[in-house]
C-alpha cells in the first residue's frame, strides 16, 4: 500500500495563540506544568488533531481533555481512536 501525503494548512500566529491558550487552560485545569513532558505530549496531540482537520477551539480542547489520540499512521490506518461519531 502506498502512503498518501495530504497538504497541511500552515499554522499561523493566530492558530498558535489558540493552541497555546487551549494547552495553558488544560494545564491550569489539571495542575500540570506547561513545561512538563505531559504538556509537551498534549501540545503534539493538539497539533496532530489540527492537522487532521479539527479546527474548533472547543473540539480541540475536548480531544486533549478526553485524551483522544490519533493512532500512529505506521501501525494503524483505521482512523482516530476514541471517536464515536
Amino acid at each position: 500500500m502506498s502512503k498518501t501525503d495530504w497538504p497541511k494548512e500552515p499554522i499561523t500566529d493566530e492558530i498558535m495563540q489558540t493552541l497555546d491558550r487551549i494547552l495553558r487552560d488544560w494545564c491550569a485545569e489539571t495542575g500540570v506544568s506547561p513545561d512538563s513532558a505531559e504538556a509537551q505530549s498534549k501540545a503534539k496531540t493538539l497539533v496532530d488533531w489540527f492537522e487532521f482537520g479539527v479546527r474548533g477551539e472547543d473540539d480541540l480542547a475536548r480531544v486533549i481533555r478526553d485524551d483522544i489520540q490519533l493512532p500512529d499512521a505506521s501501525t494503524d490506518l483505521g482512523g482516530p481512536e476514541g471517536r464515536t461519531t
